[in-house]
């Protein structure tokens, strides 16, 4: 939906009428298909649940989309009403086996289904996951036939198979003059577009992150970044190896120099050395094989992927870790291969043989890259982590402590209203618990209700803009103690606060108000209603920090929408497991047929930073990779120095070189290195960790201590691997050192 200054909303649902028309008039489309996500209490004789993925599709979808039933009655299918499928799990969850065919459920206590499938439960890398299918027609006798042709509703979703060699680009096209022909008379009048483009469903899992998904989709670029890492992590073991071997490529000098002198060629040494690169290799990826599967367990327990999940089953692997091996064997054994073949076997013999200048350079190469990554690696983790702390530790603008949320009956009487004051009154003669209100949504959630085309009262209708409302009743403000700037609350003095509205601050700057306090008392057009601005709330983080403030409208609406509502429960925490007993016997006497399900706030709200969480865990493990193939490729490199500076040490030792003396001079390189590396990664690390915090509407600061505490820790490291080989070689005896020269 695009407005008249180009501002554009996109969602991922669509209108129902849409796919109708597409379906009459457009031959390019093969097969077309609608769903639509519901809500609601399931129960199975005494077994009641409050289920979030019921779908209702149209017939196709199974076509258009393929799913692995275990059991199924070929007999019958989704388009015929009253008839479900259902996962596995949820099969086993509710009959306690797989073989459910000829079962039935009640949904909301009114209808009842009969269970005609069994599919495998939903992968977790799907962007669409159910565990209920029910047919098209009845959601129509759910939400009334009239359904089909409401072009204002966008709650249902369209999946579409089109013909061979159709082009998407063009189709977008003629989808778009259908909505002009349909909608352009009302789209002109509120100087509105509207547009249908087509998406590759392959895109939608890791790319879209449209408005109304109906699952929290994947970040393709962190997947891409902490792959292009673990490419960087594995690189690092190629460089270790490469330094290693060149290092110790005088180790087999006289080898190299004899095979030569009694007739090997230079051909078949480096078929030789190849050869020794690939299985080394091969044994590097069996292994890696190995330890995956062992800690398999632990590594879900910090990507929270099902431990079940196994890369083994993807066919890419298998041509991937061959490719890897090839690749590795080649940049692994390339350069070292070609410079242990290259020796003169008259220098070696003749003990004239030495290493080159351009080797050493090269290993020093080799060594600022892995002190470079894992600065990088480092400074990330701390990054990560204080922002993740930083958005936490902020002052939410609302009270999010010992708040217990119950989510509202789905199954209601007709006296509904009085009902629901007479448990919330029941409810308070607890002791234990403070406060309790009623609302369509709670702090923490996306706000699924918006509406467009609010204005002030005579402005012209296009000038309205797309709001997100909430409906609250009298005591929402006060038990999350929420801020008004300017006017009131609802109140229980006032008879007509169902005309009244309350924005917050962001609200009132996108209306155009020139001051909070010019706003109060002000006229508003709400879908042809005229409303009254009684009050001004201070903007709160109704989502995560990395989210900006939205523009929030509240209306009074002490039962909630339909059966979008919850109840929200100030609790003493001290005794909250007898209370929460109290509260669900209150539940059952007011809500019979209704399940009782609640969460606390806290702990809900917190789940918006999982996936950061998640990529700091991650990204810690790497850091922690780098540095431990650090260590080691130092370690190596220190040990063959100082072997081979074995005399040389002797004789300072003989001239009176203390032991700190040895340090400095082994050391001394190394701490080089890691200064040049820092001076290479600082201006690289500000600019990409300042990209990365652009992501957050709230953010930290970068200080100097991010970059210097990881130039500390690598250089401790450096010193303490570098240390037990020079001390070692320190206090070798020069006499043993020095006894044949």
């Amino acid at each position: 939906r695009i407005s008249e200054n180009g501002e554009a909303a996109k969602f991922a649902s669509c209108c129902p009428p849409a796919a109708l028309r597409i379906r009459e008039n457009f031959e390019e489309v093969e097969k077309i298909a609608r769903i639509f996500g519901y809500k609601a209490s399931v129960s199975h004789d005494e077994k009641m649940f409050f289920e979030e993925r019921i779908y209702f599709a149209e017939k196709d979808f199974l076509d258009i989309l393929k799913f692995k039933f275990i059991k199924e009655d070929p007999s019958t299918g989704i388009d015929q009403p009253g008839n479900a499928f259902i996962s596995r799990s949820t099969a086993v969850k509710y009959f306690g086996t797989e073989n459910v065919i000829g079962n039935t459920f009640s949904i909301d206590k009114k209808s009842d289904y009969q269970i005609v499938g069994v599919f495998e439960d939903i992968p977790q890398n799907s962007h669409l996951k159910f565990d209920f299918l029910l047919g098209w027609e009845d959601l129509l006798n759910i939400v009334g036939k009239d359904y089909d042709e409401a072009w204002g509703h966008t709650g249902s979703y369209t999946y579409l198979k089109v013909k061979p060699n159709t082009d998407p680009i063009q189709l977008d096209k003629k989808f778009a003059k259908m909505i002009d022909d349909e909608l352009g008379e009302d789209l002109k009048q509120y100087k509105m577009q509207l547009l249908i483009p087509l998406q590759p469903l392959e895109d939608i899992h890791l790319t879209s992150n449209y408005m109304q998904e109906y699952e929290v989709n994947g970040d393709l670029d962190s997947i891409n970044f902490l792959f292009i890492i673990a490419l960087f992590i594995i690189v690092m073991a190629w460089v270790n190896y490469i330094n290693l071997s060149t290092a110790r490529s005088i180790n087999r000098a006289k080898e190299v120099g004899l095979r030569k002198v009694v007739g090997a060629t230079r051909k078949q040494l480096i078929s030789q050395f190849f050869v020794e690169t690939f299985i080394l290799n091969l044994i590097a990826i069996l292994l890696a094989i190995g330890i995956i599967e062992l800690l398999n367990p632990y590594f879900s327990s910090i990507t929270g992927i099902p431990s079940e999940v196994k890369i083994w089953y993807e066919s890419w692997i298998w041509i991937a870790l061959p490719g890897l091996l090839l690749v590795g064997v080649f940049l692994s054994g390339f350069y070292p291969v070609l410079t242990i073949s290259s020796f003169k076997p008259i220098a070696i013999i003749s003990g004239k043989f030495s290493k080159s200048a351009q080797g050493v350079l090269t290993r020093k190469v080799l060594v600022a890259f892995q002190f470079i990554l894992a600065l990088a690696l480092i400074t990330g983790t701390l990054t990560i982590s204080k922002q993740i702390s930083f958005m936490q530790e902020q002052d939410l603008g609302f009270n999010i402590e010992q708040t217990l949320i119950v989510k509202g009956p789905r199954v209601r009487e007709d006296n509904f209203e009085s009902t629901n004051e007479s448990f919330k009154e029941t409810i308070l003669k607890n002791s234990s618990i403070k406060n309790i209100c009623m609302s369509t949504e709670v702090p923490g959630r996306q706000i699924y209700w918006d509406a467009g085309a609010i204005h002030k009262q005579g402005e012209d209708p296009s000038a309205g803009k797309n709001y997100q409302i909430v409906g609250i009743d009298y005591d929402y403000i006060d038990l999350f103690d929420l801020e008004i700037l300017y006017g009131r609350p609802f109140s229980r003095e006032y008879t007509a606060e169902d005309k009244s509205l309350i924005l917050n601050e962001t609200a009132v700057k996108w209306m155009g108000f020139e001051s909070s306090e010019v706003a109060v008392g002000a006229k508003v057009s709400y879908w042809g209603e005229i409303f009254t601005v009684v009050g001004v709330m201070k903007d709160f983080h109704q989502q995560s920090l990395k989210e900006e403030f939205e523009p929030h409208i509240y209306r009074y609406m002490p039962t909630g929408r339909g059966t979008r509502a919850m109840y929200s429960l100030n609790v003493d925490i001290n005794n909250v497991n007898v209370t929460i007993e109290e509260i669900q016997n209150q539940w059952n006497k007011f809500y019979p047929g209704n399940p009782f399900e609640f969460f606390f706030l806290d702990e809900y709200y917190n789940q918006q930073y999982k996936s950061d969480e998640l990529f700091e865990k991650v990204f810690t493990l790497f850091a922690f990779l780098a540095i431990f193939i650090t260590a080691l490729g130092i370690f190596g490199l220190s040990s063959f120095s100082a072997v081979q500076r074995t005399k040389e040490i002797g004789i300072r030792k003989v001239l009176g070189a203390k032991i700190t003396d040895v340090l400095f001079l082994l050391t001394k390189d190394f701490i080089i290195i890691l200064g040049i590396s820092f001076l290479v990664t600082l201006p690289l690390l500000y600019f990409g960790l300042n990209t990365w915090l652009e992501d957050y509407a709230n953010r930290m600061s970068l200080n100097i201590w991010l970059f210097i505490l990881p130039l500390f820790l690598v250089g401790i490291i450096t010193l303490l691997t570098v240390s037990h080989q020079t001390i070692k070689a320190a206090n070798t005896n020069p006499v043993k050192t020095l006894r044949h020269e």
